[in-house]
């Protein structure tokens, strides 16, 4: 018996495989990997893609991301394991789990991690793991990854007792982002938030990740007034909708009529320069007050000193999250306490084979918003 049969593996498999940001992809076949002790091989059935790929992996990489070439991208998805190493016992072939992609350096703690499939970070550690073991993503048949990042889930809880498709739990990897941020900022139940910009993927996902962990009050700041009505449809009394304007005196008045604010969760997109919204965002927080940066600002920001040092602020910067903050996430959504459909509102709006990957693109560019996602269906349905 060969090694791929006694795993339950074919010897090879496809993947979506970019050789370069200036060219198109192609459709490869490659030598199946076999686990190895601390990596397991999954098979992903549903796999995110990102709203904003082609300025990624298309168009000459406008967004500048690092990482290697030729690259089978993708980072999270809904999995089943394939195949496991003897050093995982608890994990089992047929598990349905989540691969995170957030791979941390195991020999230490400090680095800085990368996204498997998308970002080698920048540091020249993180690039020798992404060069190396952990280099293709989930846009393929066959994945392997950090066993660590395979969390697994209670598929008879999700599917049966809260009645979830597989599908709608992609959308875990969203709002798993949002929970990083929280979970570091230290929200507790009964606090004040801001979540700036709130009518984006990410921010949409936040507003709804602090009322499961039990925000007093949720203020949704953004410029597009439809937007924020059709995103608090059915949030309830606790979530108050703050239109920016570009005025920071009068934003910050408008947030501070809503009371004392606790935290500022600032999730704002690659932009140059500091968003007025954060100026009014910082401004309106009490003393003592706390200051999430999670967002993908270039440039460098201005922070008002005087009233950092004065007011006693904290400001704490997170990338995506912890092993931990996932598990904590997950059992948010298992326990029925962060809805992820009905009042959370999510819809996957396409689910696209790996041959579809242009149409998939253009769809995610035009069609991703607030709580909606498409996948690479690799494995079919």
């Amino acid at each position: 018996m060969s090694q791929y049969a006694s795993y339950g593996l074919p010897p090879t498999f496809k993947g979506l495989q970019f050789a370069s940001s200036t060219e198109p992809a192609s459709i490869v076949e490659l030598p199946t990997l076999l686990p190895a002790p601390g990596s397991v091989i999954l098979r992903p059935l549903y796999s995110n893609i990102v709203s904003y790929a082609k300025e990624v992996f298309c168009n000459g990489n406008p967004r500048g991301y690092n990482y290697p070439l030729p690259l089978i991208p993708g980072t999270n998805a809904i999995c089943r394991i394939a195949a496991v190493p003897q050093d995982t016992p608890y994990l089992k072939p047929g598990m349905l789990a989540y691969a995170s992609g957030v791979v941390r350096h195991r020999d230490n703690t400090l680095a800085t991690p990368l996204l498997q499939g998308i970002l080698m970070g920048y540091t020249p550690e993180s690039e020798a793991l992404m060069q190396g073991e952990w280099r293709n993503g989930t846009w393929a048949e066959f994945v392997k990854v950090p066993a660590e990042d395979v969390h697994v889930l209670n598929e008879e809880v999700l599917t049966k007792h809260l009645g979830y498709k597989i599908v709608d739990l992609g959308y875990i990897s969203t709002l798993m982002v949002a929970y990083g941020g929280l979970s570091d900022v230290g929200l507790r139940p009964g606090e004040t938030i801001i979540v700036a910009p709130a009518t984006g993927n990410f921010g949409s996902a936040a507003i709804f990740v602090a009322l499961a962990i039990g925000a007093g009050k949720v203020i949704a700041m953004g410029r597009n007034k439809e937007k924020l009505d059709q995103l608090l449809q059915g949030t309830g009394d606790r979530v108050k909708a703050v239109i920016t304007t570009g005025d920071v005196k009068a934003d910050t008045a408008a947030l501070q009529s809503h009371g004392s604010i606790d935290v500022y969760f600032d999730i704002s997109p690659n932009l140059d320069s500091t968003p007025s919204h954060m100026k009014a965002g910082i401004a309106s927080l009490r003393p003592k007050g706390r200051i999430s940066f999670m967002g993908g600002v270039r440039g460098d920001v201005q922070i008002p000193y005087l009233a950092v040092v004065f007011k006693g602020l904290t400001l704490h910067g997170t990338f995506m999250y912890t092993r931990q903050q996932a598990d904590e996430l997950i059992k948010l959504v298992e326990t029925g306490m962060l809805p992820i459909r009905d009042r959370g509102g999510f819809e996957a709006t396409g689910k696209f084979t790996l041959e579809q990957w242009e149409e998939a693109f253009e769809h995610v560019y035009d069609q991703i918003g607030p709580r909606k996602a498409a996948y690479f269906i690799p494995n079919g349905e």
